[in-house]
């Protein structure tokens, strides 16, 4: 049986001009932001060394791009060699693999100085710096720039669901949310009559029906269908697989949903034992690593203080702006459990009244409905202890910036879980307060990038422990471009 994993489908596009259009567009879109992040570099060394005694100084007059060609030429080669222009990948996996590509590129740009002897022309301390500029870029760029060239029919690839009527909305509902897949729903056949008659009687309005499974093969030919996902988790190994090997030769690929649900999936590796056509699956738990925990630290440590110099001036202003707004003090703290549950301090600018304690049990003796939603969520939508300026900073998550205070003290990390009371956290974790506390929390979360105050403690709780069991820098990279988003459309914010 041949089959392509959900992360692995290559070539941009069934038609052969517009893929070569699509490729040459990322290849522009990457020189562009690499062009930026170079510039941004050089002129942050620059900074530094006029600001830091430790740095020696720097005018940036020895790095002339025209004389470091060969600079963009590697980034781009190793990004061809690990597939960045052909794979189809979901944002996830694919900024998994930017990461790879750019630190093999930083590694061999540093071979590249010591052999060649180019200290004299290229600044290691520049080439380091290019690195989280880089990174950042390049997620905002690759993101909505494929997004944008999908809607212009660039890279896109004909997508046909084959397999039971539930499966397949709910597959279908996930792949069209991962935008930068390109994927272009065509049509649902189902499995066999029985679950024809089931899709006849449901009648879906999120499927559109292409054709019964006897039809299948004229389907794949007259509708240009590119790639087949098989949706049958009833249904046995054997069928999944017959119905792979019938359609493959149709497409270039078949995606295939592997039955095992397990929480830890995203860190595993496969080990092929390809004389009995069978697989191991290893599961990792990559924090319990002291590598993977240094490594998440110096990420932690590096955006900070990069981001520093531009976030000061905005603490400063809306401290001064809570302070004249409503009497009390501009920053107040909770103790909240850290990791290891041990109790930190966690600093937050005042969203609400002074009496808000006061407020709040008034309410609740006389509120049914309020009582219901705080026992339910410990939250309130319409919340009488929050002063206006306060709701402001609480949909814009502004609030919460002083927590930055405690990243750089090592007691939370930018992603992680909420950082909760240690009551809470033996009341509504339970047996998995163990998995939360075996990070630091941090400021954005899974939590707050899937409808925040919208998702229920239930699914917080599931969110936190899938985080603890799959983390990886790159997870926090998705997370942290996806909280800006969130909190630009203030979703589930209050």
């Amino acid at each position: 049986m041949q089959s392509s994993p959900l992360t692995s489908g290559n070539t941009p596009s069934s038609s052969g001009s517009r893929g070569v259009m699509f490729i040459f567009c990322l290849l522009a879109l990457d020189l562009i932001i690499y062009t930026l992040a170079f510039v941004l570099a050089v002129n942050t060394r620059i900074v530094l060394g006029e600001t830091l005694q430790v740095v020696p100084a720097f005018s940036g007059d020895a790095m002339r791009f025209a004389d470091l060609y060969f600079m963009p030429l590697l980034f781009v080669v190793i990004f061809a060699y690990e597939g960045l222009y052909t794979k189809r990948l979901p944002y996830i996996d694919e900024l998994k693999e930017i990461s790879k590509s750019i630190a093999i590129l930083t590694v061999f740009l540093f071979a590249l100085i010591s052999v060649g002897r180019l200290s004299h022309i290229v600044s290691r301390l520049t080439i380091l710096l290019m690195v989280p500029y880089t990174l950042v870029l390049l997620g905002f760029a690759r993101y909505w720039g494929k997004i944008a060239l999908h809607k212009f029919g660039l890279g896109t690839q004909n997508l046909l669901i084959v397999g039971e009527v539930e499966a397949a909305r709910k597959i279908k509902r996930e792949l069209l949310s991962e935008r930068t897949l390109g994927y272009r729903f065509t049509g649902f056949v189902p499995l066999d009559q029985q679950q024809e008659a089931t899709y006849k009687k449901q009648a879906p309005t999120d499927l559109t029906r292409a054709g019964a499974r006897k039809e299948l093969p004229h389907i794949l030919r007259s509708q240009k269908i590119a790639c087949v996902l098989i949706a049958a988790p009833g249904q046995s190994p054997e069928v999944a697989g017959n119905l792979a090997d019938e359609v493959h030769r149709y497409v270039q690929h078949v995606l295939l949903i592997p039955e095992m649900r397990s929480g830890a999936l995203l860190n595993a590796e496969f080990y092929h034992l390809f004389v009995n056509q069978l697989f191991l699956i290893k599961l990792s738990n990559s924090l319990r690593e002291r590598p993977a925990r240094l490594t998440k630290m110096l990420f932690d440590y590096t955006l900070v203080v990069i981001a520093l110099p531009f976030v000061f001036p905005v603490l400063v202003l809306i401290g001064l702006a809570i302070r004249f707004s409503s009497p009390g003090p501009a920053l107040y703290s909770q103790i909240r459990a850290g990791k290891d549950g041990k109790p930190i301090r966690v600093y937050k600018f005042r969203s609400m009244y002074r009496d808000a304690d006061v407020r709040l049990k008034e309410l609740l003796a006389t509120d049914p409905a309020a009582r219901t939603e705080w026992k339910k969520t410990l939250k309130l939508k319409n919340d009488p202890r929050v002063t206006k300026l306060g709701a402001i900073l609480r949909k814009t998550s502004l609030d919460e910036l002083p927590q930055l205070i405690n990243v750089l003290k090592g007691e939370m990390s930018l992603v992680g879980p909420r950082p909760v009371p240690e009551q809470e956290l033996l009341e509504c974790y339970r047996e998995r307060s163990d998995f939360y506390k075996l990070v630091r929390p941090g400021m954005t979360g899974l939590w707050q990038i899937s409808g925040r105050s919208d998702v229920s403690y239930e699914q917080r709780v599931e969110m936190d422990t899938w985080y603890v069991f799959n983390w990886s820098l790159h997870i926090d990279l998705v997370i942290l471009y996806k909280t800006i988003g969130v909190v630009l459309r203030r979703r589930g914010a209050y």
